[in-house]
């Protein structure tokens, strides 16, 4: 069991980064790019290696960096702020979120989706440090936040005709997930060459 749920939380966080990277040139705007001197990927991959080096979410729901040299950098204090002030910490919180964000049939803001994707990291961190029975429900959740995510990039690049299909592809077992995504990138590219 225990190693089912790893095959699964695996899956999904890697899907969650395969698509947020595939979202990435096509979101109208870039949030961290006037938060710094240097460009946008440039920022991303400041991102990339903040949660690499490692967050340490304390039990009074503060976000501590633990390398120094890294949360010097403006990047580092813009992501602070995502995680203590823009996403629920509580599974109540999440779910409510969620819920607010799956009655809606339009596109949600540049922000809004950061404040999805970084919410879906909390969770990931929640499940490694969390365990009992507990675990379980943040399992849940972060299954739900990368569905919503397939959900919200379905909304936005997808062509209209296949958006039904592809989101009932998105409620599909874990197990085939690597296909929904390979359907997703394929409909991305044709939505590219359309522009």
């Amino acid at each position: 069991m225990a190693q089912m749920l790893q095959l699964h939380l695996g899956t999904c966080l890697w899907a969650a980064l395969v698509l947020s990277v595939f979202a990435g040139p096509y979101r109208q705007t870039d949030h961290f790019r006037d938060l710094a001197d240097s460009n946008g990927s440039e920022n991303a991959s400041i991102m990339l290696e903040l949660l690499w080096a490692g967050i340490e979410i304390m039990t009074n729901d503060s976000i501590r960096i633990q390398d120094e040299e890294v949360a010097s950098l403006r990047p580092a204090h813009r992501l602070l702020q995502v995680f203590q002030h823009e996403i629920p910490k509580h599974p109540a919180g999440i779910e409510e979120h969620l819920d607010h964000l799956s009655q809606s049939d339009t596109p949600i803001t540049p922000e809004e989706f950061e404040q999805l994707i970084f919410t879906t990291v909390y969770c990931a961190y929640q499940i490694r440090t969390i365990q009992g029975l507990e675990k379980n429900l943040w399992i849940n959740l972060f299954s739900q936040l990368v569905t919503e995510i397939i959900r919200e990039l379905c909304k936005q690049v997808c062509p209209v005709e296949s958006m039904d299909s592809l989101q009932l592809l998105a409620l599909r077992p874990w197990q085939e997930m690597p296909f929904f995504i390979t359907v997703l990138k394929n409909s991305y590219q044709s939505k590219l060459t359309m522009t």
